[in-house]
């Protein structure tokens, strides 16, 4: 009787030991959510929409946690219209912070309409605070490299946090802040290896100064990414309380349009995981050579820590997982 249990002891002890010997060699693996601040111009185009959606989805699978949104675009009712996204899918809480001062502005077909039919309590993009102080904020909370900034819009937020000045958050400038508390910036903007792309020419000014000034690594995610994943028209099945389908209809009657967005937050929450839905390769490091008309070159560069994506996954079968990710429900 004793011999039995003295060689059960032995066996625990040895199974013990193997578990946390594949911990530690990270054979067995806990998915640990990505810290994600969203830097998006939801207005002109509506992926931006499918890119919050992607988001929730994402958190919702505890593969993504969300520090905050921002927003880059000047219309008004961007902010009331993220804020009523956040809050049907389930996290009202969400910090949203509003660009101030000098903006991009575009007419938008569909952000006063979701704010007006959707529950959020933002009545305009003026009661929003002010991006920048909003990133010094969270960054400073935050241990040092654990953050990723996506973003899918202007780089004028980003400009302006880079030429930020210590505050009462934090005693370091705007570049200081992100080296040391930014793992990376994964960035929807330019065309691969060359051309001209929205996000980039609308604001040049801002574009260059961020382009050769961000001190962490940036991985880019091309025109060329999303242009043939082709969402939309599936939305068609969701019901009208669903307010992608309502940005859908109001953008474009729901049908297709590049999923840019979307694809650009999948890799950034999904970069490093085993379980990743869709397959990326890097380009060789190296930078964007960038002129004030908005076009941009990739230059190979093997002293920099930057490149661009391409997608190894089928267009089809990236639809079809961000189709199934943009219909998830609310968690409420």
């Amino acid at each position: 009787m004793i011999n039995s249990i003295f060689i059960k002891i032995v066996v625990f002890g040895v199974l013990l030991s193997a578990i946390v010997f594949l911990f530690r060699e990270g054979t067995v693996q806990q998915e640990i959510p990505v810290l994600i601040i969203l830097d998006t111009d939801i207005s002109s185009d509506v992926d931006d929409v499918g890119a919050v959606a992607v988001l929730h989805a994402l958190a919702n699978q505890k593969k993504a946690q969300i520090l905050a949104m921002m927003v880059s675009s000047g219309d008004p009712w961007s902010a009331p219209c993220l804020d009523a996204l956040n809050t049907w899918f389930g996290r009202p809480d969400i910090p949203i912070g509003m660009i101030k001062g000098k903006s991009v502005q575009h007419e938008s077909k569909y952000t006063a309409a979701i704010a007006a039919e959707f529950p959020q309590d933002i009545e305009t993009g003026e009661q929003a605070p002010d991006a920048v102080a909003l990133y010094r904020k969270l960054l400073s909370e935050q241990e040092d490299e654990s953050i990723v900034i996506v973003t899918v819009g202007y780089l004028t937020n980003l400009k302006n946090l880079l030429q930020s000045k210590p505050d009462e958050f934090s005693s370091l400038g705007g570049v200081a802040l992100i080296q040391r508390k930014v793992k990376k910036l994964v960035c929807m903007g330019g065309e691969y290896p060359e051309g001209r792309e929205w996000n980039f020419y609308q604001d040049t000014a801002s574009t260059e100064f961020v382009l050769n000034n961000w001190p962490t690594s940036i991985v880019f995610s091309g025109y060329e990414v999303g242009k043939n994943i082709m969402i939309g028209s599936a939305m068609r099945v969701l019901p009208s309380s669903h307010p992608v389908r309502q940005s859908y209809l109001l953008y474009n009657g729901i049908t297709d349009r590049p999923s840019w967005d979307q694809a650009t937050v999948l890799y950034a929450v999904e970069a490093n995981s085993d379980a990743s839905l869709i397959s990326w390769d890097l380009s060789p490091y190296g930078d964007n050579a960038f002129d004030s008309d908005g076009f941009n070159k990739w230059m190979v560069n093997p002293n920099t820590l930057n490149s661009y994506l391409s997608m190894v996954t089928p267009s089809q079968r990236a639809v079809e997982i961000i189709n199934q990710l943009m219909s998830e429900p609310s968690i409420q």
